[in-house]
């Protein structure tokens, strides 16, 4: 009887050990995406900028949200900044939303879900005369992250440089 009682005494908790983390793996596999459904609307600030070698190094206060992006070493040779346009977009789950900059760029930005931290989103970005796409990607990012993707060489009738797309989301409650 003794015997009986110290098997039974063993395998229980033996059985519980590995019976517990199985059911939490079968229960995380039955809600698959659960996580990413946390985020329903996101807003986005697209920045076009053109980064200059000519220039004193200042960054306008209108670029203060990218300042420690700017002075990394990646933009070390650029000593002007100039923000071309900004365009607000309101995101909402698996809806496309997109903005037309003079420049003849077109973005595009989709919202496909996120967790406690991070948004996960789909960016199109198209050529100047919008006949071939330079980017199209699915990206997680931490909320207000800042993507910067790079649309080549541009000038208007006052400056030229590198055109750059600055964007920026963040869950919206």
């Amino acid at each position: 009887m003794t015997r009986r009682s110290l098997k039974t005494r063993l395998l229980i908790p033996a059985l519980a050990a590995v019976l517990a983390p199985l059911s939490a793996f079968v229960t995380v596999l039955a809600v698959p995406g659960a996580a990413e459904a946390a985020v329903a609307k996101a807003s986005c600030q697209v920045n076009a900028v053109l980064l200059s070698k000519d220039g004193d190094g200042t960054i306008p206060s209108e670029l203060d949200f990218m300042k420690s992006t700017l002075q990394n070493d990646e933009f070390a040779a650029y000593k002007g900044f100039h923000l071309l346009e900004r365009k607000e977009l309101k995101l909402a789950l698996d809806t496309k939303a997109e903005a037309s900059f003079t420049s003849g760029h077109r973005v595009g930005l989709t919202l496909l879900g996120g967790d406690e931290t991070r948004l996960k989103l789909h960016a199109d970005l198209s050529s100047r005369d919008a006949t071939k796409s330079l980017l199209s990607t699915d990206y997680s990012i931490e909320d207000n992250g800042l993507l910067m993707i790079g649309a080549g060489a541009y000038s208007d009738e006052k400056r030229s440089g590198k055109l750059f797309f600055a964007i920026q989301c963040g869950r919206v409650s």
